[in-house]
């Protein structure tokens, strides 16, 4: 029960209690939606490189804009620009839904929305990372972070079992609409907040410069640049799950969408765990972020080798693990460095390197698998994740 309580602690704010939940149900509908376009993408032209390409409209703005959108969230109430934010991805994901309901939607159609798409997650998540800590403050922060994050994993974990089935009993439609009413969920309930009970620290005022400073703080700050590093080669190596998973399920288990659902969720489930996991113990560090680099090579060791299905899909369980271990420890290191006046502009660090490095990593991925196959490539995964790891070790050890 103890460590129940501890695990969960930050729930105990009322606040962080209503945003929590409508995580996990966006979690869930995103999800869902992601699945389904996905598998769409691969009816329209069985292409990896084509999963690759809408992979990068959809998170490569944030490589271009993202820092422009950790000012917005330093200079702006960031409850008020989720609300915005939020909406409008509620009408991207309606749009997309009606073309695919009327059977008239093409490649270039959703090309069109993941590019307006990644537009506003450019701004959307610098300032969704950077309002955990107005929810609860810096005491529950760590532990806000990683129930941050299992929210978002439960979504990679229901959302594509969930979405399978959408798809085999009444095709791809349904599930844009679910993630739009997703969105609407988080609208309601940032509307509901109690604003009193908000830590909101002194909004930054407009000047000259602001993206260089930002730059320039995580420059001047060792451990913040070495994790920033870190993580940048990690995500664009290893976290292209939308290209290599389907392309897992279709060409090496000769599976179906359900199969497909199933690995996703595998992998969601992993990433809840290890979210949880460390949910009451998080150690932010440089030292912690190669240990999480040097396990996600050893898991892609293991999905090298193609031993059969339940093997795989046990493969799909530890790299989320993994995955939800590195996610936290990375974020809760850079939440904790940074200032008040600069975690927006921190954090867009983040939101590029997690979503943005789709923007390099998902074509690359795509076309890797085509020219070497599926085995070859977690293989050149592996050797990237432990040489990072060295890398980031032994610096660690100097910063310390």
């Amino acid at each position: 029960m103890a460590r129940s309580a501890t695990t969960f602690a930050s729930l105990r704010n009322p606040n962080f209690r209503v945003y929590f939940a409508a995580q996990i149900g966006s979690g869930i509908g995103a999800w869902i939606q992601i699945t389904a376009e996905n598998w769409l993408i691969l009816q329209l032209s069985d292409s990896g490189l084509a999963l690759g390409i809408t992979n990068a409209l959809q998170f490569g703005p944030l490589v271009f804009f993202g820092l422009y959108g950790g000012v917005l969230a330093d200079r702006f109430d960031r409850r008020r620009l989720l609300i915005a934010t939020q909406s409008t991805l509620a009408l991207l994901a309606g749009a997309l839904g009606l073309l695919a309901a009327l059977h008239v939607v093409q490649l270039w159609m959703i090309w069109s929305a993941a590019l307006l798409l990644g537009l506003v997650l450019s701004i959307d998540r610098p300032a969704s990372l950077s309002f955990v800590k107005d929810l609860v403050g810096e005491t529950d922060l760590p532990n806000a972070v990683a129930l941050n994050n299992a929210a978002t994993s439960c979504g990679r974990m229901v959302g594509p079992a969930v979405s399978g089935l959408l798809i085999v009993s009444f095709g791809t439609a349904p599930s844009f609409f679910i993630n739009a009413v997703s969105f609407g969920l988080v609208v309601l309930a940032l509307t509901r907040l109690d604003i009193a009970r908000l830590h909101v620290a002194r909004l930054v005022e407009r000047k000259p410069g602001q993206v260089r400073d930002g730059l320039s703080y995580v420059r001047r700050d060792r451990v913040l640049w070495l994790t920033v590093v870190a993580m940048g080669v990690i995500f664009v190596a290893a976290y292209n799950f939308q290209v290599l998973v389907p392309l897992l399920a279709s060409r090496v288990l000769g599976g179906t969408s359900e199969l497909y659902g199933a690995a996703m969720s595998c992998l969601g489930l992993g990433a809840v765990s290890g979210s949880l996991l460390v949910a009451s113990w998080v150690k932010p560090g440089a030292v912690m972020v190669a240990m999480g680099c040097a396990l996600l090579g050893l898991v892609h060791v293991w999905l090298a080798f193609p031993l059969g299905v339940c093997f795989t899909l046990c493969g799909l369980l530890l790299l989320g693990t993994c995955c939800g271990f590195f996610n936290v420890t990375v974020s809760s290191t850079l939440q904790l460095r940074s200032r008040d006046d600069m975690r927006g502009r921190v954090m867009a660090f983040y939101s590029i390197g997690i979503l943005g490095s789709g923007l390099v990593g998902a074509p690359l991925a795509g076309a890797l698998a085509d020219a070497v196959g599926m085995s070859r490539t977690f293989v050149i995964i592996a050797v990237i994740c432990v040489a990072t790891a060295i890398a980031t070790a032994r610096s660690g050890r100097r910063c310390r």
